[in-house]
Formats: structure tokens, C-alpha cells, sequence
């Protein structure tokens, strides 16, 4: 009987460490598959793998596509030999726009569409539209006498500015400083060295010194600089980003060098004369020849000023009246359905043409001065072509 007993017992015995082990292992078994699990989650969050950064393509300048005009325009400009950046709008719409040559031959950097160059006597056209602007404000008059700003010059009393936009006030300068350090210097200068000829006064004889004069005026007027002035009424709101005052145009990314070439028998540019300015000059320019554009942005200067953006449109004709029949105007040479501005210094030459509607215009500048082939000529060639509609 005990024995039995005794057997039961160990068979239960083992019957139970059975079950107990292999409850044992199962829940190992359990344990080790989350801890996996778990393991395999944590580190899905902690280490993501990295997004593919993707730098964005630079957008390329758009230039007009090769057409027959755009063959057309190239052919007059290389026929020229021209050298610099050219600019041909239609009907609002960019139709050629090109540089060519070099803007520093030495360090083989070459013209392009946005290279800047001096404006020359094109900024007179800038001048005479501060002025008008200043009028329509009823802050000064055209038929304001020089007398009632400089009455120190002799016959500024039978002086209108009317007279000094058109070059008819009998004003000229011929005497150059040896030293300059100021505008206002200049203007100092200006009023010890001006010759007035009375006998003069109404006839044309153009000579910068009347917006010499202009742009004190404006100074005076204003209470400003006459750059500061220019800066906040023209730059700015225009968004003008390749436009400055020739002071600080060599430090602009954009800048082209000035060269000349007086050999008549050299047909090619050579880039060997480069043309120097000096900084008297570059004061004695005062409101006449200080600023510097590129292309695009002298043409949306001319164009603005047309569309009665910086005076009223409805005095457009008033300022632009040719004054004799050299046709000059109000800073411009005015004909019936067109102005032209042209400018000459220092290796440089502009050039624009523009329809009084602003949307048709021929832009050049350039940087290679020839006294025998001026671009003005090509620009006459390639504004006459446009607009006899043989450009679109």
C-alpha cells in the first residue's frame, strides 16, 4: 500500500515539473520575440533615415529665340564691329538682347546683359525730368529765371530754365579744375568760371553747363543731394539694380572698362587704350554725365519717364518740345513719334531710341570708343528697320 502511495506521489511529482518547465521555456520564448520587436520599433524612430536634399536649379536667362530678326540685328552690329550691349524691345517685348566683346579684355571677362556702362550726356535726360517733376509739384517753374537761384551770373535775369533744358540760354563753361573733391565745389567752380554771352540768349549752343546748373537748382529746391535725390526718386522705386553714380561703378560685379581706338585703319578692337577718368571729372560731370546703367535698366528709365512715372504724363509734351531745330528738348532730341538720347566719355557711348508710347525702343551701349564708327549709327540702322516693321 505505501509503496503505491509512494509511486503516485513521484509520478505527480514528475507530472508537475513537466508542466513546469515547459512553462518555463514558453515564456522565454515570449519574452525574447517582444524584446525583438521592441528593439526593432525603437530604432525605426530614433535613427529615420535621411531625406535626399535637393538643391534648386539656378534659372537661366531668358534670351529671345534666333529668328530672322534677331539674324537681322546681329548682322548690322557685327557689320559695325559693335562692341558693348545691345537692346531691342517690340511692342513691350524683349526681341534681342546681346553682349559683345570684351568689359576687361586683360582679365578676358566679356560684355553681357546686364554689364553697365556711362551714360554720358544721356543723364541730362534724367535731369530735365527731375525738374519737370518739381514743377508739376509747383516747387519751381519753367519760367523760373536763373536770376532767382544764381543771380551772381551775369544776364540770369533774361535766363529761363525753360532756355537752359533746350540749350539756348547763351551759358557756356570751357575752363576744367585741377583739383575736385566736391559737387558743391563744382558748383563754386561753375559760377568763378561760367562765360554768359546775353547776345546768345534764345539761340542753340549746347553746352553742359546749363544742367550743371539744373542739378544745383535741384539741390537747392529739394534740400537734398542731387544723387540722393536722383537715388529716391529714379533708383528705387524703379527697382534700378545696374544703375549708380560713377563713383562706385567700378566695384560694381557688372562693370565694363572703358576703351579707345583713334587709328582708322585699325578695323578690329585691339582692347590696347584703356581711357581713364579722373575723379575731377568724375565731379565736374555733375548732373550731366555721373551716372551709369545698364541696357535693360536705361530702358525702363526712358520708358518711365514717357509713361508719366516720375512727373505727370500729361506734362510729357510740355518737357519734351524741341526748343530750335536741332530738335533738342527738355534733355532729349524730339521728333513727332520718337526721342533719341546720345551720350559720349571716357571710351564709353549710349545710345537710345524710343517710341513716346514707350513700347518700341534700341538700346546700345558700349565700351569701345571710335571716333570714325560711332554705334549711333547702327542704332539708327537697326530703329529704322523696327519700325518699319521689319523686326518682330
Amino acid at each position: 500500500m505505501k509503496k503505491r502511495v509512494w509511486g503516485t506521489v513521484i509520478a505527480m511529482g514528475m507530472i508537475v515539473g513537466i508542466a513546469l518547465g515547459l512553462a518555463w521555456w514558453f515564456n522565454n520564448q515570449t519574452q525574447s520575440q517582444a524584446e525583438q520587436e521592441s528593439s526593432s520599433s525603437s530604432s525605426s524612430v530614433v535613427k529615420p533615415k535621411p531625406k535626399r536634399v535637393v538643391t534648386p536649379k539656378k534659372k537661366k536667362a531668358v534670351t529671345p529665340k534666333s529668328t530672322a530678326a534677331t539674324r537681322e540685328v546681329d548682322a548690322i552690329l557685327r557689320a559695325n564691329r559693335f562692341v558693348g550691349t545691345a537692346l531691342v524691345v517690340h511692342k513691350d517685348k524683349v526681341i534681342y538682347q546681346k553682349g559683345m566683346g570684351y568689359a576687361d579684355a586683360a582679365l578676358q571677362k566679356r560684355n553681357g546683359v546686364n554689364s553697365v556702362y556711362q551714360l554720358a550726356s544721356v543723364q541730362k535726360s534724367f535731369t530735365a525730368g527731375l525738374i519737370m517733376k518739381l514743377a508739376a509739384e509747383q516747387k519751381l517753374s519753367l519760367g523760373d529765371t536763373l536770376a532767382q537761384y544764381y543771380p551772381q551770373i551775369t544776364g540770369a535775369k533774361d535766363i529761363t530754365l525753360r532756355d537752359m533744358l533746350d540749350m539756348k540760354s547763351g551759358l557756356t563753361l570751357e575752363a576744367f579744375p585741377n583739383k575736385l573733391n566736391s559737387e558743391n565745389g563744382m558748383l563754386k567752380f561753375i559760377l568763378k568760371n561760367v562765360i554768359s554771352r546775353p547776345s546768345q540768349i534764345g539761340k542753340w549752343d549746347y553746352s553742359p553747363v546749363n544742367f550743371m546748373l539744373l542739378a544745383g537748382i535741384i539741390q537747392q529746391v529739394t534740400g537734398e543731394s542731387y544723387r540722393q535725390y536722383f537715388t529716391e526718386n529714379i533708383i528705387q522705386p524703379w527697382g534700378l539694380k545696374h544703375t549708380g553714380f560713377v563713383f562706385k561703378m567700378a566695384h560694381s560685379k557688372t562693370y565694363s572698362q572703358g576703351y579707345q581706338n583713334n587709328n582708322d585703319n585699325n578695323v578690329a578692337a585691339d582692347y590696347t587704350s584703356r581711357y581713364p577718368e579722373s575723379r575731377a571729372s568724375m565731379y565736374y560731370q555733375f548732373g550731366t554725365g555721373q551716372v551709369y546703367m545698364s541696357a535693360h535698366d536705361l530702358y525702363v528709365g526712358e520708358r518711365n519717364m514717357l509713361l508719366g512715372k516720375l512727373y505727370p504724363q500729361s506734362d510729357v509734351n510740355v518737357l519734351l518740345t524741341p526748343g530750335s531745330s536741332s530738335m533738342y528738348g527738355g534733355g532729349a532730341y524730339v521728333y513727332p513719334n520718337y526721342i533719341r538720347v546720345h551720350g559720349l566719355a571716357y571710351g564709353y557711348e549710349a545710345t537710345a531710341m524710343l517710341t513716346k508710347n514707350g513700347q518700341d525702343g534700341v538700346i546700345l551701349l558700349t565700351n569701345y570708343y571710335r571716333p570714325n564708327q560711332l554705334a549711333q549709327t547702327a542704332a539708327v540702322q537697326i530703329w529704322n528697320l523696327l519700325i518699319a516693321g521689319e523686326l518682330k
